[in-house]
């Protein structure tokens, strides 16, 4: 089974380091999605919203990032977190887009 990783990194050093997969784990924050909540998000559409409003390449066979400041506060200030669904992990994904937002770096899917 998959697991799908959406990480953010807590500062600047850490966001270079993880460009370059050198990012040792006390760097970054993360959440891991599992298959049945991956499938649960995005049959609810939470992927092709954010893609739509951030315009990134969410997908499961992608990964993607969101690091602009203004695409950050566009999806926060969208009604994606609004999505009705069962799992918490639409919660968790708000509260790193608040971070990265707060630390300056971005929200990265590792799918």
């Amino acid at each position: 089974m998959k697991t799908r990783i959406i990480t953010v990194p807590i500062d600047k050093e850490a966001q270079y380091e993880l460009d370059y997969d050198r990012a040792e784990p006390h760097q970054l924050i993360e959440i891991m999605i599992d298959q049945s909540e991956f499938k649960e998000l995005d049959s609810a559409g939470v992927f092709d919203r954010i893609n739509e409003i951030a315009d990134a390449m969410i997908d499961d066979y992608e990964d993607d990032g969101i690091v602009e400041k203004e695409k950050l506060q566009k999806v926060l200030a969208s009604d994606v977190f609004d999505i009705p669904v069962t799992t918490n992990k639409l919660k968790e994904l708000k509260s790193l887009f608040i971070e990265a937002l707060q630390r300056g770096t971005g929200v990265f899917f590792y799918f």
